[in-house]
Order: structure tokens, then C-alpha cells, then sequence
């Protein structure tokens, strides 16, 4: 119950701020509300090759123009087409036949970067490196390559007809393939054993609806491996949903302690604190980099602010930006900047970031693009597993963060005392 409390002063105070901004900017919107709508107007009448213009896209770039001059880095407009991508990234979850893909525009085919585990693809046999040339008996050249993913997705246990070239076998191939409801693991865990000390691992890749209840499955499986320690990785976590930022920080803190505090233009503020967790308190050491922004710093400078973890790595992003998500009529989304948030201290890191309590910068050695092409399908691959693959030889930023907690664990000692001790 006292999570539903919360989530639904989460929306009130949204709501508040919204009817404020609305109230403040009448005057601005009577004087400018329908110019852009009125410009397309007079192109549809008078425009001499008014017939050829595409009207949607037309619209579409100019709120995207306007949005732009506003200057403000995390005030985006989705059109239609975006908004379904952005409705997969926070759920999760989408009907297709589940490969994650990229446009090859020299062939005009939708190229297939890897099939995921257990995937409908997978199962019919497509493989890194297909080109799919085309779905249901339309060419990827005639669709476009967005119409050509649409295409590929629909409703779990529809068929779908795909005809792909093979470039290594130089042939041509069809697959009738079965979509499934294709789940993304946002949360993934394993163990680490070192010096004969079992310390968990959990790579959160972004905050989306199932990330609160996949931790907790994580946390049960982990707590009942007996592990003594705990490594967060908010790594290029580019953050997501707000709500699941409260629900990951409130598996590590007690109730009652603050989270953060987020202020709309007006000066008015509403705390966030812990809802409680059912969790044995741990030594925690957070991962964090640049690629880690919004809800992960959210959830980074809750843990440390509180006593309760330290972080290891590189400096964050920086977005305090809290965005309100307001549908529009032609059914596009314009994420809004309505608020910004505070750290328990009362720090704004809006731009600055966080400074980690132990700067390790990563290994400057680059991968080969053949290297990296390969990490890439590996992790397309293992996008819907809930099992980590880690490698802390080669991964200097977590090699630290295991050594840190070794010695806390030896020493018997928590955070924050731990870390004076430390250093």
C-alpha cells in the first residue's frame, strides 16, 4: 500500500506542476497557439506543389525545431513512429520475433546485428550478419526501414513471412516465423569469488517497468547464495522511469530515509524517502561512468549520501532533469522538463554530475572493431537472460570495487566507517 501512496503522489505533484506552468504561460499560448498549424494550412492551399509534401513529417520537423531552441538538452519531442520505440524501451517487453537490427542502406535490407536467446529468430535458425530483404511479400526497400521493423513486430503467435539473404552462403532463404511476447532483461546477476569471499554482482542497464521486481528476484537469489558483499553497475545506465528509481534505492535503505527531493520552477518541493526493503544490510560499492545519468544517479547519490555504498569509477552525466511525459493530439509525445531533483545533501547535479569516492578511469586500451562488433551481438544475445557475464581481470573499474569490499568484509566493518577506514 505505502508503495501505491507514493506513486500516486509522484502524480499529483506532476499534475500540480503542470496546471502551474499551464496557468503561468495562458497569455504566451492565446497569443501564439496555432501559427505553425495555420503556416501548413496556407502550404495545403497555396503551396504550388502542395499534393507532394509529406504533411506529417512536415509537422513533426517543426515542433522538433521549436523544441530545439529552447536549448534545454532533455526536452525531447517523439513523433508517432517514436513513440512506439519508446514505449518498448520503458516496458520492456514488445511482440516480434525478437533480433536486435540495423539498417544496411547498400543493400536496402534490414540487417540482423544477433538473434537473442530463445528467441522465435534464433529457433528458426536466423544468424548475425542475415539481410532481411523482405517481410510478408513487401521489400524493405519499398517499406523504409522504420515500416520494416513495424512489420516484424505484432501480436504474439501471428506468423510472420521473412525472406532473407545469407551473404556468407550467398543465398536466399524463407523463414515463417512465430512472434512471442520477446521480454528484456533489464537486470542481470551472477557471483564473484575472491580470496574465498562470495560477493554479488548486479548489472542494472536501465530503469524501465519490470526493473523493481527483476531485482528483487536477483537480491532472493543472491542473499541466498550467502554473499557477503554487493556490486551495483550503473555503467552507461542511461536511466528511465522515475518510480523504478524509488523502488531500486528502497531495496538498499531503510524506510523513512530520503532519496531525493525534486522542485518544480516555483520553489515547491516534494521529498521522496525508502519504502523499506526486507534485506540483510551489505557493503555496497556502485560502478558508475559518464553513460550513467537520471534514475542511476538518482539511486547512486542515494546509497552514498546515506551512508550506504561507495562509488567507483568515473564521473556521471548529469541529468537532474526530471521530464513529465504529455501526449499530444497527433499522437506524438513531448517529454518536458518540468522539475529538477536534489541529492540527500541538496545538491543539484544537473550538467556537473557526481564525482565518484574512488576515480578509476577504464582501461584506455580500444577494442578492434572486430572486438567490439562481437561484444555487441554478445550482449544483443544475452538481452533477454537475468545471468551476468563478467570479467574481472579485464575490468579494472570493478577489479577496485571488489578489492574495496574484500577489505571491508575482512575488516567487519559498514559503510561509512568502512570508507574512512579505507582511505
Amino acid at each position: 500500500m505505502m508503495r501505491k501512496y507514493q506513486k500516486t503522489l509522484v502524480v499529483i505533484f506532476i499534475l500540480t506542476s503542470l496546471v502551474g506552468i499551464a496557468w503561468a504561460s495562458q497569455t504566451v499560448l492565446n497569443a501564439n497557439t496555432g501559427v505553425v498549424s495555420q503556416v501548413i494550412q496556407l502550404i495545403q492551399k497555396y503551396y504550388y506543389n502542395a499534393t507532394s509534401v509529406n504533411y506529417q513529417k512536415l509537422q513533426n520537423d517543426a515542433i522538433k525545431a521549436i523544441i530545439k531552441n529552447l536549448g534545454s538538452r532533455f526536452t525531447y519531442y517523439l513523433s508517432p513512429d517514436e513513440v512506439k520505440e519508446f514505449e518498448i524501451q520503458t516496458s520492456s517487453k514488445y511482440g516480434g520475433i525478437g533480433t536486435e537490427v540495423t539498417y544496411n542502406s547498400t543493400r536496402n535490407a534490414v540487417e540482423v546485428i544477433s538473434p537473442m536467446y530463445d528467441s522465435p529468430a534464433e529457433k528458426a535458425g536466423v544468424k548475425s550478419g542475415d539481410l532481411i530483404v523482405s517481410i510478408d511479400g513487401s521489400s524493405v526497400k519499398s517499406l523504409g526501414y522504420i515500416a520494416a521493423v513495424n512489420a516484424l513486430r505484432g501480436i504474439p503467435n501471428s506468423k510472420v513471412k521473412v525472406e532473407i539473404y545469407r551473404p556468407s552462403r550467398k543465398a536466399t532463404m524463407t523463414f515463417v516465423i512465430t512472434r512471442a511476447l520477446i521480454k528484456l532483461k533489464t537486470v542481470k546477476s551472477t557471483t564473484i569469488n575472491a580470496f574465498k569471499i562470495k560477493i554479488g554482482y548486479v548489472k542494472i542497464s536501465q530503469f524501465s517497468a519490470p526493473t523493481g521486481k527483476e531485482l528483487s528476484t536477483a537480491l532472493n537469489s543472491l542473499y541466498a547464495q550467502k554473499i557477503k558483499g554487493l556490486v551495483i553497475d550503473l555503467r552507461n545506465d542511461p536511466g528511465g522511469l522515475f518510480s523504478q528509481a524509488l523502488e531500486v534505492a528502497s531495496d538498499f535503505l531503510p524506510k523513512g530515509k530520503l532519496i531525493v527531493t525534486v522542485r518544480n520552477r516555483y520553489g515547491v518541493e516534494q521529498p521522496y524517502r525508502s519504502y523499506g526493503n526486507i534485506y540483510k544490510r551489505l557493503p555496497i560499492v556502485v560502478l558508475v561512468n559518464h553513460g550513467s545519468a537520471s534514475s542511476s544517479e538518482i539511486v547512486s547519490s542515494a546509497l552514498r549520501d546515506n551512508g550506504y555504498a561507495v562509488l567507483v569509477g568515473e564521473r556521471t552525466y548529469g541529468k537532474a532533469a526530471v521530464q513529465t511525459e504529455i501526449p499530444l493530439s497527433n499522437g506524438g509525445l513531448l517529454l518536458l522538463v518540468t522539475n529538477h531533483y536534489f541529492t540527500p545533501n541538496g545538491q543539484d547535479i544537473n550538467i556537473k554530475g557526481i564525482t565518484p569516492d574512488y576515480v578509476v578511469k577504464e582501461s584506455s586500451a580500444t577494442p578492434t572493431k572486430n572486438e567490439s562488433y562481437k561484444q555487441l551481438i554478445q550482449s544483443v544475445k544475452s538481452s533477454t537472460q537475468s545471468t551476468a557475464t563478467v570479467n574481472v581481470q579485464k575490468d579494472i573499474q570493478l577489479q577496485k570495487a571488489v578489492e574495496i569490499l574484500v577489505d571491508e568484509i575482512k575488516s567487519g566493518l559498514l559503510f561509512p566507517k568502512g570508507l574512512m577506514k579505507s582511505k
